[in-house]
């Protein structure tokens, strides 16, 4: 059902600062800024990051379906799994750039939404500084309680590809992962991460970031579940931003051919073991603690 990541969406309480570190450090390029609002293009899609003035404001993350049909049926598995589902407004559509819209709140209280005919540019993506940024790649959630939450996204077609601890990386395309839920006691989305073309930009990048004095928390490494080389460090909002490359890939999860066997999850170590391979420092509370009691 679910085809694609779109966007994330997140509160900041300086929507300046917020703006220039998007331009700055992640190298987006801007869209659109209204007083409470900024937008940030990576790729073909129209934006596939927001900032939101003030605390309260919503965040949330976006997901492409192809058909409003789509949604229907995805509010009534929801309703199954006693999730209560609601049609976006014609301003929540506007204000996304989409046709249709459907939006829920999982386990933990995380807004996804998910949206019909999103919009694309026909112009070529031009970044801000040269990060060497190719897309939005994928996106981590904080989950208290991720057996729940993961009942919720295999009812809307995800996949789970491979455990760290109790965190679980979920796919619905051919990529290893797009989303992560993320044992945590708090929900919101814990990293947004953003894909590069070579390892040469990995490490450029972190060049970059110390000369910008942006605290890398950790890496460089590779995750020894998708096999990505990864770079993370902070940002505004509480929400931590990774530059990744390489990484596995496999059949998209619908794909009646998919040789199941060799694409079956496997469990990694809790902690930083289970997140890189090179044994890079890492400063994030909730990677050193990947294990959850199960409820």
């Amino acid at each position: 059902m679910i085809e694609q990541l779109r966007y994330v969406r997140l509160s900041v309480d300086n929507l300046a600062q917020a703006a220039d570190f998007a331009q700055r450090v992640l190298g987006l390029e801007p869209i659109d800024r209204s007083d409470n609002l900024a937008t940030f293009r990576s790729d073909f899609r129209d934006h596939t990051l927001a900032f939101a003035a003030g605390p309260q404001a919503l965040q949330c993350v976006g997901f492409e379906v192809r058909y409003s049909s789509d949604l229907n049926d995805a509010a009534e598995r929801l309703s199954r799994l006693g999730v209560t589902a609601q049609r976006g407004t014609a301003d929540e559509c506007a204000l996304r750039k989409v046709k249709d819209m459907l939006w829920f709140a999982d386990a933990t209280g995380n807004r996804i939404e998910l949206v019909v005919r999103p919009l694309n540019s026909g112009w070529r993506y031009f970044p801000s500084r040269d990060a060497g940024i190719t897309g939005l790649s994928d996106v981590l959630l904080r989950s208290t309680n991720v057996e729940k939450d993961l009942a919720i996204w295999t009812a809307l077609g995800a996949v789970v590809a491979d455990w760290a601890g109790d965190a679980a990386y979920l796919r619905f395309d051919n990529a290893h992962h797009r989303v992560v839920l993320y044992p945590a006691d708090k929900p919101g989305v814990l990293a947004v991460e953003y894909a590069v073309e070579s390892v040469n930009l990995v490490m450029r990048n972190f060049y970059v970031l110390q000369n910008l004095q942006v605290p890398v928390l950790h890496g460089p490494g590779r995750r020894p579940a998708s096999e990505q080389l990864f770079l993370t460090f902070a940002g505004p909002g509480n929400v931590y931003y990774s530059f990744v490359a390489e990484g596995l890939s496999a059949p998209a999860p619908q794909d009646p051919n998919a040789p199941v066997d060799k694409n079956r999850p496997r469990q990694f170590p809790a902690g930083p073991e289970g997140l890189c391979s090179w044994g890079s420092d890492c400063k994030i509370a909730e990677f050193n603690a990947t294990t959850a009691d199960r409820n």
